[in-house]
C-alpha cells in the first residue's frame, strides 16, 4: 500500500511540473514599445486673387534618413542610416527618464537633435516574458533646423503600432 501512495505521489508531481513547464518558458509577446514618429510637410501657398494662405498637408518620404541614439552625450547607437523613410521608430530607454536622438532627414540638410522626457511604467507581461515598460511622453524638445513643428498624437507609448508624434518639416 505504501508503494502505491509513492507511485501516485510521484505521478502527481510529474504531472504538475509538466503542466506548468511550457507556460513559464515561452514568451511570444514583444517586450518593447517604441516611439512611432510620422513625417509630413505643410505646403503653404497663396490663394490666387486673395490675401489668404492655404495649407496643403501631405505625407512625405524623406530621402536619406539617419537616426542615432545619443547615449551619455557622447556615444551614438545607429538606428537607421541613409534610408528613405516616412516613419521612424525610436526605442526609449527603460533605465532613464529621457532619451536623446540625432536625426538627419537628408545628407545635405542640417541635422536636428530630439530630446524626449517621459515617465516609465513597469508592467507585467507574462511568466515567460517577465516585465516590460510603458512610457508616458511628457515633453518633446527639438532643434528647428529642418523640423518646423511637432504634434503629440498620443502621450501613452504602449505599442509601436500607434503613431505617437508627427513631425512637420520646412519646405526645402
Amino acid at each position: 500500500m505504501r508503494t502505491l501512495y509513492q507511485i501516485l505521489l510521484t505521478c502527481a508531481m510529474l504531472t504538475g511540473m509538466i503542466a506548468c513547464e511550457n507556460e513559464t518558458k515561452v514568451c511570444d509577446q514583444t517586450l518593447r514599445a517604441d516611439l512611432h514618429v510620422h513625417f509630413q510637410r505643410d505646403s503653404a501657398f497663396k490663394v490666387p486673387g486673395s490675401d489668404t494662405t492655404a495649407h496643403l498637408i501631405r505625407d512625405t518620404i524623406m530621402p536619406k534618413v539617419t537616426l542615432y541614439a545619443i547615449v551619455n552625450g557622447v556615444g551614438r547607437d545607429s538606428i537607421n542610416k541613409k534610408q528613405p523613410l516616412k516613419d521612424i521608430f525610436m526605442p526609449l530607454s527603460p533605465a532613464a527618464d529621457s532619451s536623446v536622438f540625432f536625426l538627419r532627414v537628408d545628407s545635405t540638410l542640417t541635422p536636428d537633435t530630439l530630446t524626449f522626457r517621459y515617465k516609465r511604467n513597469r508592467h507585467f507581461i507574462s511568466p515567460g516574458c517577465g516585465f516590460g515598460f510603458y512610457f508616458d511622453l511628457d515633453t518633446a524638445i527639438i532643434t528647428k533646423h529642418t523640423i518646423d513643428s511637432v504634434v503629440i498624437n498620443t502621450k501613452a507609448v504602449t505599442s509601436s503600432n500607434d503613431t505617437h508624434l508627427t513631425f512637420f518639416f520646412f519646405n526645402q
